[in-house]
């Protein structure tokens, strides 16, 4: 259909219906090659000349799509899932024109939607989130990916679950990344939830798209490292894989379909590191085992000596106490012994003492009685006084000699 010389494009919509728009031939040729870029089947252009729909005027406009660069969010978006999975990239100078062009008004946002929601197997986001880690130079159109990414998880019902969510937003509610990856990995669609549910191969690809797209989601926003990025999917989706295995010829089947070898060889990169360095703890450990067991030898050597010893100056030591009684109770009997005979000897000092004061005493009153006389007799007084002296002598002397 023409107007005024016009050619009209006619283009699919996300619902699948066709819309017409009169546009110029450059146009035409602009909107065609972007329906190319994006994975869809050229569109026939319409146009007054009778060479409009040639074979080769098609072939021309389709090598000349094949070159035409993205300019805008909805178009990358179109590109993205037309792509249906398959890695994306955009040159530098592209990602520079898409962000400056990274709003979507209602319809598109409307339009993409529908497309998002199309895509039940989830084989997309990831990729769009990968994206957004190629453009981080331009902070705007990685937030604006991220953003887009983050609104599909949120809508999607294998996200629905609220711990799940919290682990999304790590939230404190949230799950443990390692539980949230189990429940995502081990989505069960509800029977209600859709009018046809998912089964076999489908919903295997969906738990395996979910739970990558939850772990690099990880990554790009928890900033995990490859290390626990590994360890978080052996754990919850390659060892509960590799347990389902059931004989050897589906290991070997297994082990010789990898696709991704570089995925495989970083895992096992990862995995042989952390084995190299256990190893070398471990040796460590086994060093530094052996330095305290030699250490530990020579102390119980040292305690064996040290036991002996104190047996030994115990054993001298019960000795000791028991010459100590004996000797203390020969001593006590030594001095009972000394202290009745001291006293004994006391007594009879005492008594010879008493005796000799008390006979040079009545010496004495003899000696004073002839002194008093009417005619004093001196010389018994003298007498007397001379025996008294020389007794008294003879005693004090018999006292400094015994």
């Amino acid at each position: 259909m023409t107007t005024s010389g016009t050619p009209t494009v006619s283009l699919p919509n996300v619902t699948g219906s066709v819309t017409s728009a009169p546009v110029s031939t450059e146009e035409g040729l602009k909107i065609e090659a972007q329906r190319v870029a994006i994975g869809s089947k050229p569109i026939p252009l319409a146009s007054t000349g009778g060479d409009a729909d040639s074979a080769k005027k098609r072939e021309r406009t389709s090598k000349r799509s094949s070159k035409l660069e993205l300019e805008t969010m909805a178009q990358v978006l179109d590109y993205a899932y037309g792509r249906k999975g398959q890695p994306l990239t955009l040159k530098p100078k592209v990602a520079k024109r898409v962000t400056e062009n990274s709003q979507l008004d209602d319809s598109e946002l409307s339009r993409l939607l529908q497309l998002m929601k199309g895509d039940k197997l989830l084989a997309v986001p990831r990729q769009i989130l990968l994206l957004s880690q190629e453009v981080k130079v331009f902070p705007r159109l990685k937030a604006a990916l991220v953003s887009i990414v983050a609104d599909v998880m949120s809508r999607h019902p294998v996200f629905s679950e609220r711990g799940v969510q919290g682990a999304l937003r790590n939230l404190p509610e949230g799950l443990q990344p390692a539980e949230a990856l189990t429940r995502v990995a081990e989505y069960k669609p509800s029977p209600s939830a859709e009018a046809q549910p998912l089964k076999g191969n489908d919903l295997r690809d969906l738990r395996y798209n979910a739970a990558h797209l939850f772990v690099t989601w990880l990554a790009v926003n928890r900033s995990l490292n490859f290390e626990e990025l590994s360890s978080l999917l052996f754990q919850v989706v390659w060892l509960p894989a590799a347990k389902n295995l059931a004989d050897d010829t589906a290991r070997l089947r297994a082990l010789t379909d990898i696709r991704q070898v570089a995925g495989v060889g970083l895992a096992c990169q990862r995995f042989q590191q952390r084995a190299i360095e256990a190893h070398v703890q471990q040796d460590r450990a086994q060093r530094e085992t052996a330095s305290l067991n030699d250490r530990l030898s020579i102390v119980e050597r040292q305690l064996s000596e040290t036991a002996d010893h104190l047996a030994a100056v115990q054993a001298e030591l019960m000795t000791l106490k028991e010459s100590s009684r004996v000797e203390m109770e020969a001593l006590r009997h030594q001095h009972s012994v000394e202290r009745t005979h001291l006293h004994h000897q006391l007594e009879q000092l005492r008594g010879r003492l008493v005796k000799r004061l008390t006979d040079s005493a009545e010496m004495l009153d003899i000696g004073l009685s002839a002194l008093r006389k009417d005619t004093p007799r001196v010389q018994v007084m003298v007498e007397r006084a001379e025996h008294v002296v020389d007794a008294l002598r003879a005693e004090v002397q018999e006292l400094r000699e015994g």
